[in-house]
């Protein structure tokens, strides 16, 4: 039998379909708008790799201060916005009586120093004595920003395994959306959303940095 081959007319049809979705700029059927965009050199992609990666090593170490004096930017925001689940013919109609920015959290980086510096209080009772947490980086993919400032956003899934005593434990699956900046030769994120795949989170809290 002979593949299945489409014909000239459903490339045709499809193209006109793609141009409506696109807002009147007709791409090849076989186009993907990520790949168009500007990818980042094996060089790059590998600093932003172990950059990733050696964060989730750091954080798993708690060197918390570390973290915050060296990885972030000052102007940083980071949230973690409220799952919404829609079916999918609402997708694109508001949603009534919620607010869009609501989120876990929403933080800059006098909060985040706030955050860090309760826990080296040693009062916040969830965490001392000090949970088991591991911090596993997937997926990891990147390109340049589209404003052309040499910024870089970096997409990554994550899983964190956490145990407090010796039954209490969770597995929380996620993504992290990051802006990263270029500061003194080092990469610095100055933008994090991360997006929870649980519409409710089974954690007991979500004290823990990612």
């Amino acid at each position: 039998m002979q593949p299945d081959v489409p014909s000239r007319r459903w490339l045709e049809m499809s193209a006109v379909a793609a141009e409506k979705v696109g807002g009147g700029k007709v791409c090849a059927v076989n186009s993907d708008p990520i790949i168009e965009r500007e990818q980042l050199s094996m060089e790059a992609m590998f600093e932003i790799e172990r950059h990733l990666i050696r964060e989730a090593r750091i954080l798993d170490e708690e060197r918390l201060r570390y973290w915050y004096e060296n990885y972030l930017t000052e102007d940083i925001s980071y949230m973690m916005p409220t799952p919404v689940s829609r079916y999918r013919r609402e997708q694109n109609k508001p949603l009534p009586g919620t607010n869009p920015g609501s989120g876990a959290f929403m933080d800059n980086y006098e909060l985040l120093g706030m955050r860090i510096t309760r826990l080296e209080t040693g009062l916040v009772w969830m965490e001392d004595p000090q949970n088991a947490i591991r911090r596993f980086i997937t997926n990891i993919d990147a390109e340049y920003a589209e404003d052309g400032s040499g910024e870089v956003i970096a997409y990554s899934n994550f899983i964190v395994y956490r145990n407090r005593r010796q039954r209490d434990e969770t597995i929380t699956y996620g993504q992290k959306v990051d802006r990263l900046r270029k500061v003194d030769g080092s990469w610095r994120c100055c933008n994090r959303v991360i997006h929870m795949d649980q519409r409710v989170i089974l954690d007991k809290n979500v004290y823990f940095f990612l």
